[in-house]
């Protein structure tokens, strides 16, 4: 199936968004301190954003931005231990999960740092460097990858995913949010197979002029709501004969959200369209008028009497129920 220019601007818009006038991404990262990776990802996950950036943000106050894996276990050590770091370095007691009796998420960030040290991991180039090209789930998943989901409360994996996204890793997995984001009709992929959405990407990633990888973060941290768009912005609606491949673009077309080419194009689908209008009468009067003048169908003639299928089965012998 061939990507659409319909799809592509759709992308592009949402992907604008959070990409500043040079084009460079506004999306969560950190390349230089794998410990702000490391507590952004298990942060991450039934927390608002805001939440996650008062955790790294207060990090950072008290350690600087550059601090390793190693760094972040001696800072929890310091402290005299993840429920004092908790409450006393980053000011939050959230649990790893919401039965009664769990442990803190402090304390699977220190287990997490054991995790990077058994494996000889302390910053954030180590981290690719030990995940390669590997998968970072399934049976085939790499030994790190492993470890990670054997935390508390991460055996999803989604945690580790987003380690990998602030890490700036290519690793990227269409999981069930990354679905959902396509889920609505993209331009014309109302439902896109996996090898659609990454050929969907690489073309939005060439239009905007920016790597793959950029797009892929943006995508998949909107879709785990660690991105939140902005509400008020406008939505994007493309013109209705925008559907041509990318390189038969209508010379017309600006490339910018137009009401009144909107509004011409909603003109011209209703007068070729007319069975895609979803209200014919202006009200339920005109319906019922209409509908007065109209003879029935050739499977219930005018002499014969519609059959009631609520009244009981007029057959002897039988119990009155209805004959389905």
């Amino acid at each position: 199936m061939e990507i659409k220019t319909r799809s592509i601007r759709s992308l592009a818009y949402r992907c604008e968004e959070f990409l500043d006038e040079s084009g460079q991404p506004r999306s969560i990262s950190y390349p230089n301190s794998l410990a702000l990776c490391i507590l952004d990802a298990l942060f991450m996950t039934g927390s608002h954003p805001t939440a996650i950036d008062n955790v790294v943000d207060r990090y950072t106050a008290r350690h600087g931005g550059a601090d390793g894996a190693k760094s972040l276990r001696y800072s929890i050590a310091a402290a005299g231990g993840s429920e004092k770091w908790a409450r006393e370095v980053i000011c939050n007691l959230k649990p790893a999960h919401t039965q009664p009796g769990a442990m803190l998420r402090a304390e699977v960030v220190d287990r997490a740092t054991r995790v990077m040290a058994d494996h000889g991991i302390d910053t954030v180039d180590d981290l690719l460097a030990a995940v390669g090209d590997e998968p970072s789930t399934g049976r085939h998943a790499n030994e790190v990858a492993c470890a990670w989901k054997e935390l508390p409360s991460q055996k999803s994996g989604i945690s580790w995913r987003a380690l990998l996204m602030v890490a700036g890793s290519d690793h990227f997995e269409i999981d069930y949010r990354v679905k959902g984001f396509f889920g609505r009709p993209f331009g014309s992929f109302p439902r896109m197979t996996d090898d659609e959405v990454l050929e969907l990407i690489s073309a939005t990633a060439d239009y905007l002029e920016v790597d793959d990888r950029v797009v892929k973060q943006i995508i998949w941290q909107v879709s785990h709501r660690r991105l939140r768009p902005d509400p008020k912005r406008k939505e994007f609606y493309l013109p209705y004969p925008l559907d041509d491949e990318l390189d038969e673009e209508p010379d017309w077309w600006l490339g910018v959200y137009d009401p009144e080419i909107r509004n011409e194009a909603d003109e011209w689908s209703s007068i070729f369209e007319p069975e895609f209008r979803t209200a014919s009468f202006e009200s339920e009067e005109a319906l019922e008028s209409q509908r007065a003048f109209e003879p029935k169908g050739e499977f219930a003639p005018a002499d014969e009497e519609e059959t009631d299928w609520s009244a009981p089965y007029p057959l002897s012998g039988t119990t009155g129920a209805a004959p389905f």
